[in-house]
């Protein structure tokens, strides 16, 4: 393990970013004890104090774990764990929006027809389940906007893959809240419409006419809340 003497300004983040990329970059192996904190000090050149800092913040981030009277883990690595610590949602910037409706343009479609392709009976149900939902709180825009929210959930967790899953579980906030936003500004009929589309498709296996709708989806909630967007301005 090569550790590097830091400089004096930011020391705190400068041993956070070096412990960090060691554990990133396989310096020590799941489940390993690392150095001690006095170890890690004299490596570093800095107190113990400043280590400390570090172990603990990479312990709320899911990388370590601390055990009483034994030292610090290397935590078992997990589908999505890195992403969920690594990129967090504040990194999406100002315009952190207008990135989630392009993330949702170039993604959803790609996780409804993977999902079409491994749907099971189960899933149909909670489909069905969300979209009467989504008809009965046709007039209430925000519980709407929940039960809309939720067929997208149940698509992506019907791909049975952990990492598009732990995806959406990483940005649900700034997803719901995005999606909220949409369906305030234009409406039901939009959702009511294509998601009732995209059921009948889903329930027939077509996994390439599911593609196309959700394509043509998120196209037109891109573009109809950019019109909206452009009027208030």
């Amino acid at each position: 393990m090569a550790i590097k003497q830091v400089k004096k300004s930011s020391v705190g983040e400068q041993v956070f970013e070096q412990l960090k990329n060691q554990l990133l970059n396989n310096e020590w192996k799941q489940g390993e004890k690392i150095p001690s904190e006095n170890d890690l000090a004299d490596a570093f050149g800095v107190s113990r104090a400043t280590v400390r800092q570090a172990i603990q913040k990479l312990t709320v981030l899911g990388l370590l774990e601390t055990r009483l009277g034994e030292g610090s883990f290397v935590k078992e690595a997990k589908p999505g764990l890195y992403m969920n610590t690594i990129i967090p949602i504040a990194y999406l910037g100002q315009n952190s929006f207008e990135e989630v409706l392009e993330f949702r343009r170039r993604i959803e479609g790609v996780v409804a027809e993977l999902a079409t392709e491994k749907i099971t009976e189960d899933d149909i149900k909670e489909l069905e389940k969300c979209y009467r939902n989504m008809e009965l709180y046709k007039d209430d825009l925000e519980s709407f906007s929940k039960a809309d929210f939720e067929f997208h959930l149940t698509i992506a967790e019907a791909t049975k893959n952990s990492l598009f899953i732990e995806i959406y579980n990483i940005i649900h906030d700034i997803l719901y809240d995005a999606m909220t936003k949409v369906v305030i500004k234009r409406g039901n009929s939009a959702g009511l419409c294509y998601h009732k589309l995209l059921l009948e498709a889903m329930k027939k296996g077509d996994s390439k006419e599911v593609r196309r709708l959700m394509d043509e989806h998120m196209e037109d909630t891109v573009n109809t809340f950019r019109k909206y967007d452009e009027k208030e301005e």
